[in-house]
């Protein structure tokens, strides 16, 4: 799973997130945001910025995976809280 975070930061303290969501792939990542295969998988990758992306107001797109270990944590926790509820 990957964690697909788009931000603009408008000051040292204060930042405005476009969009904050989880995806299984990188597909899925470049499907929901229009983009290719190719920059979804730059992105996720590389920690320098391509010549794009130094464009004044361009925002920051930050991808990262999430630890299968996370993944099944949370799983567990959302199981427990539906047992509960009912």
């Amino acid at each position: 799973m990957y964690n697909c975070k788009i931000f603009h930061n408008l000051g040292e303290s204060t930042s405005m997130t476009l969009h904050n969501k989880d995806y299984n792939s990188l597909k899925d990542i470049s499907n929901d945001l229009g983009l290719t295969y190719q920059q979804v998988a730059d992105l996720s990758s590389r920690k320098e910025k391509k010549k794009y992306q130094e464009f004044k107001y361009f925002p920051e797109i930050k991808i990262t995976r999430i630890p299968k270990e996370k993944i099944s944590i949370n799983n567990k926790d959302e199981s427990t809280e539906t047992n509960n509820e009912s």
